[in-house]
């Protein structure tokens, strides 16, 4: 027994171990060559869309699409993407964006579609802050900037809107999670995470440094993200803000009449809409 149990605990150490060093590996889901997805806008129907190169702080090189906005002071959605696919995977959603008269960024992630490097917590996080700063550099300030962040974007979005010197004039959540580690601790239930997991995306704790309006919008019928974490992430908020439930909604579903009325409804509301 003693044997047993002294080779049941090599076997958990291994498994521990080989998790810890291959982590990253199963918390991404980059492309696999930085030259996918790097297609121009214009091969998605996008007009008025262009490709924008933005540089880090660390020495990293970003893909973004641009599309000013219609009227010069209107506002710009800066949109966070997930944890998989490209920018043409939402192209639709940034045309609705766009039509509506809003200005839009969309950022390929370091690692991602045409992006250098490899993803992490801190070096998305300074993806973000090199894309507002790319784009006060066009004119647009903080206080018109919207963050629009989806699943793993939505971590990022709420770590720079806590943050005096990156806080926008609102953000926008769309199936949010209170921390990565709480999305991973579902699967992996038998190891104890908390200690493991190098990126943890801890929004639950930057939630109440939040001080713009906050938007969540969470489907009950999420399979990646549990509907039960979106409405915790909202309750930790103490800005002005809005959930909306989607009824048998899965992960990050197209934006319809009903969602993005509510949306926009919500930024007229907060002076936050063209």
């Amino acid at each position: 027994m003693i044997s047993l149990a002294i080779f049941v605990a090599i076997i958990y150490l291994a498994m521990a171990a080989f998790m810890y060093v291959a982590q990253r590996n199963l918390q991404y889901f980059p492309q696999q060559s930085v030259e996918a997805g790097i297609e121009a806008p214009a091969e998605y129907g996008l007009d008025g869309f262009s490709v924008a190169s933005i540089h880090t702080g660390d020495g990293e090189t970003l893909v973004s699409w641009l599309a000013l906005p219609p009227k010069a002071d209107a506002p710009v959605i800066f949109y966070m993407l997930g944890n998989a696919g490209t920018m043409g995977d939402r192209a639709e959603r940034f045309r609705l964006l766009h039509e509506q008269g809003f200005g839009v960024l969309a950022l390929s992630w370091r690692g991602y579609g045409g992006s250098t490097g490899s993803p992490t917590e801190k070096g998305l996080v300074e993806d973000g802050r090199a894309a507002m700063k790319f784009l006060q550099e066009q004119g647009i300030s903080a206080a018109r900037i919207i963050l629009f962040g989806e699943s793993l974007g939505t971590g990022v979005a709420t770590q720079l809107a806590a943050n005096p010197e990156t806080a926008p004039l609102a953000i926008i959540l769309d199936s949010p999670f209170t921390s990565a580690a709480d999305v991973a601790r579902l699967r992996y239930w038998y190891l104890p995470v908390g200690l493991l997991m190098k990126d943890q995306f801890r929004s639950l704790d930057f939630a109440p440094r939040v001080t713009v309006p906050v938007f969540v919008l969470h489907g009950t019928a999420d399979r990646i993200v549990p509907y039960v974490q979106g409405r915790r992430l909202f309750e930790a908020f103490t800005a002005p803000k809005e959930f909306l439930t989607l009824q048998d909604g899965n992960h990050i579903d197209p934006l319809t009449e009903v969602s993005w009325g509510a949306i926009k409804a919500f930024l007229m509301i907060h002076d936050a809409a063209p």
